[in-house]
């Protein structure tokens, strides 16, 4: 059972985004997953990680995206990326720190994130996006 399942509420109207969006919930769902069957240690560092590079390799993308359609909020966007990475990292070196033990919290964090990130935040680029594309 998954933590949380792509559904249309999630759907910012920017396929490349959304796609990268579903690889973050695949992630966030195998180390759910993986922690609800009893895992840790190495193979819940390794999903940690991935999710990480992944984060951080759509965050980049997310960026250059809204920079190449001239988005006003660009600047306000990057500090949230900021600091939900410096969230993520202090989750992971805590994970880390205990063989890849999950604690409550990080899921919690994980559904949060998702879904108030991309509802709240990431939808307005997509519509100034559309917007943009219809004008």
């Amino acid at each position: 059972m998954p933590i949380m399942e792509w559904d249309n509420s999630l759907d910012i109207g920017v396929e490349s985004m959304n796609d990268e969006h579903k690889q973050i919930l695949d992630l966030m769902n195998k180390i759910y997953d993986a922690n609800e069957a009893g895992q840790s240690g190495i193979h819940i560092n390794n999903l940690v990680g991935r999710l990480a590079r992944v984060t951080i390799d759509h965050f980049r993308d997310e960026e250059k995206y809204m920079e190449s359609i001239g988005y006003e909020g660009l600047g306000t966007h990057k500090i949230i990326h900021q600091d939900l990475l410096k969230k993520y990292t202090a989750f992971a070196d805590q994970i880390k720190a205990h063989d890849g033990q999950v604690p409550p919290e990080f899921l919690s964090f994980l559904k949060r994130w998702l879904t108030a990130h991309i509802r709240g935040v990431d939808i307005k680029y997509g519509q100034a996006s559309n917007m943009k594309k219809a004008g």
